[in-house]
């Protein structure tokens, strides 16, 4: 199986605090899936790197499952959705 590479821009200050939170979240809601896939591979379920740049940071994501990569990047958008509806309000 091949790693499904993710790169997600993330602001620093809130986005970034917020992107904390939600990563946190869903490796919360992985726990079932990421133990099962431990115990039949070496490889990790998700693999987290941040490449620093000028204002933002990319979010280099690496999953073993392009259903989790999914699941990731559609919860992302929809975080970021209701903070930018919240701001606007």
């Amino acid at each position: 199986m091949s790693d499904v590479v993710v790169q997600l821009p993330v602001q620093t200050g809130e986005e970034a605090e917020l992107f904390g939170a939600y990563l946190a979240e869903f490796m919360e809601g992985c726990v079932v899936d990421a133990d099962r896939w431990a115990e039949d591979n070496d490889a990790p379920y998700l693999m987290v790197r941040s490449d620093p740049l000028i204002d933002v940071e990319v979010k280099v994501l690496t999953f073993q499952r392009s259903s989790a990569a999914q699941a990731f990047c559609s919860g992302w958008d929809r975080v970021k959705t209701r903070r930018t509806a919240a701001a606007a309000v």
